[in-house]
């Protein structure tokens, strides 16, 4: 018996792809001539609503099949159709609302509480005197001007007319006098240049006319320790000119002993001034920044001589984790520092991509840069020419544009003009990794009538010649507290807060949570969708193959009834010959 049987054969499934010619049942009339077709040439034959009929029947989707059924009625067949037609468009919906939340790819995150001060790094400090300008250097300026002018106006001429220059730091309360400005700086351009200047260098003159360093420190001190102020300040561009910049290389940024974490008022950065004017301003940014006050990034504070001036200063850290960097900017929302190496010298910053953004603006729209921007925040330094006295006026024009920045453009109700008229900055992102500084709590104490330590006083003097001349300077002058200042920065607590941003999801966390979506709403499968990928290039294949054949067979008949009427044209032509011949051979 067991010999006999027949062996059991494989029966094919009826998937999609498993048929191998889907076959369509043709109704034949009874005619002369009987055709046979091939299975290829039957599978051109099927149509494509008998094909996407077979494809329903035979999809692995749940429920596609009831929509084909014989037996199902018409209502049914409609239930099922409304049916899926809502499981779509719900499921359309919660993939476009997972598609948003997931373009917002990275989280902020509390990664700790409680990181010790003394690992975060101290921030640079701009020291600037209030005075911008130097009224001994005036003096000296308007000397040499009287020199080279060919008409030998006196020395009051000249210092009168230098006030002008004020009008590049301040702006004053009275109109100003643009023709008169512009007068002078045609006598400056022609009298007042170097040979190998082609233009006046507002750079230069402003250097030699501002303070100088050496006339503003009294002694420094850093975590109780005196050090010599000239060596570690340094002469540094800015917003407001020339100052002197602490820690501008970020040569403090280590991390240090708990002693040395410049927590309180005697550990932090101890600074006394001597200063004529009345006041000095003090600004406080990350190191190897640009000091910008209307870029962001910069705590700015005045202080007053004759007061103790205190400026706690609290920390926050922001850093976004590396694998970030596969990711594109306009997705994370930010820029890592070394990103642009070629404008910001690998330390990039929001401060400074708006300094530069508002830079382009002045010399696209007044023609000149600011002596006060680096020459690499824009193009073509070489060949520039810096604001003068005769850019005032259109400086002054567009002040209120450079002084409102926007990074991307929303359409707010009311604002549409100032919107129009703010400087647009589209690819100044924020800093994915940085150190913020604020200064909370600052405050003022009076200082003792005679505020003098000889052990400050003679830090950074290197001879006893120099500290002799300098205390006999203090005797002739009075020795009132009022014309000093002392400024103390330090850190005003022990931790900060550490945040880090994270990648909200990975790619395979992604990719569960719309193969659970489509599952759950539309019974959809990975099987289901290659089935779909497949019907559908097997017809787009299979109407270009039909598409192809038709121009085919055009070209084809177009051959052959030229080929035809080119024949019956030489049988005419053979016929006509050959009725003449027999013309010519009668006798």
């Amino acid at each position: 018996m067991e010999a006999t049987e027949k062996p059991h054969h494989l029966i094919v499934g009826q998937a999609a792809w498993w048929i191998p010619a889907p076959a369509a049942t043709l109704q034949t009339s009874i005619m002369d001539t009987v055709m046979v077709a091939t299975p290829s040439e039957d599978t051109q034959k099927l149509s494509f609503a008998a094909a996407l009929k077979d494809f329903l029947e035979n999809l692995s989707f749940h429920c596609y099949g009831k929509l084909v059924e014989h037996a199902r009625c018409i209502q049914e067949r409609f239930f099922w159709l409304i049916f899926h037609t809502s499981a779509l468009s719900v499921l359309i919906a919660f993939l476009w609302g997972t598609y948003k939340c997931e373009t917002e790819t990275l989280v902020t995150t509390m990664y700790d509480p409680l990181y010790p001060i003394w690992k975060v790094e101290f921030p640079a400090v701009s020291i600037c005197s209030f005075n911008r300008i130097s009224k001994r250097a005036i003096l000296r300026y308007a000397e040499e001007l009287s020199i080279k002018d060919p008409k030998h106006r006196n020395v009051s001429y000249f210092y009168d007319e230098l006030q002008a220059f004020g009008y590049l730091y301040y702006t004053p309360d009275s109109p100003i006098d643009y023709y008169r400005a512009f007068r002078f700086q045609v006598f400056l351009n022609n009298y007042d240049t170097e040979l190998h200047e082609m233009f006046y260098n507002t750079r230069r003159r402003m250097n030699t006319l501002t303070p100088n360093c050496s006339e503003l420190f009294v002694s420094c001190r850093m975590a109780g320790r005196h050090f010599d102020c000239l060596e570690q300040f340094e002469e540094t561009l800015t917003s407001h000119g020339f100052c002197c910049t602490f820690n501008y290389d970020g040569r403090y940024v280590n991390e240090r002993s708990y002693r040395q974490r410049y927590f309180g008022a005697e550990m932090g950065l101890v600074v006394t001034l001597k200063t004529d004017p009345s006041d000095n301003f003090y600004k406080l940014h990350p190191s190897n920044s640009f000091p910008d006050p209307y870029s962001g990034g910069v705590a700015e504070r005045f202080a007053q001589t004759g007061l103790n001036t205190l400026l706690p200063v609290r920390a926050k850290i922001f850093e976004t984790v590396p694998e970030a960097r596969s990711m594109s900017p306009t997705v994370r929302k930010c820029l890592f520092e070394n990103e642009m190496p070629l404008v910001f010298a690998r330390h990039y910053s929001f401060s400074k991509c708006i300094s530069a953004c508002r830079a382009r603006s002045i010399i696209g729209l007044c023609e000149c840069v600011p002596f006060s921007v680096p020459h690499r925040y824009y193009s073509g330094s070489e060949g520039r020419v810096y604001c003068t006295l005769e850019h005032m006026e259109c400086l002054r024009r567009y002040e209120f544009k450079w002084l409102n920045v926007i990074t991307s453009r929303a359409n707010v109700t009311g604002l549409e003009h100032e919107m129009e008229d703010s400087l647009y900055c589209p690819d100044c992102l924020a800093s994915c990794t940085e150190t913020r500084y604020s200064v909370r709590g600052a405050m003022t104490l009076s200082l003792p009538a005679f505020y003098l330590d000889l052990a400050d006083w003679n830090v950074g003097y290197k001879n006893t010649n120099k500290r002799r001349n300098f205390s006999s300077h203090l005797q002739s002058r009075s020795s009132s507290s009022y014309e000093l200042a002392v400024v103390r920065i330090y850190f005003a607590e022990t931790h900060i807060q550490y945040f880090r941003q994270i990648i909200k999801n990975a790619w395979y966390e992604t990719f569960s949570t719309i193969g659970n979506i489509c599952g759950i709403i539309a019974g959809f499968s990975l099987i289901g969708i290659c089935e779909l990928l497949f019907f559908l290039a097997k017809q787009l294949w299979l109407a270009c193959k039909a598409e192809l054949k038709a121009e085919l067979r055009h070209v084809h008949n177009r051959a052959n009834g030229r080929a035809k009427a080119t024949q019956q044209q030489g049988a005419d032509q053979v016929q006509d010959s050959s009725q003449s011949m027999e013309l010519l051979i009668l006798p």
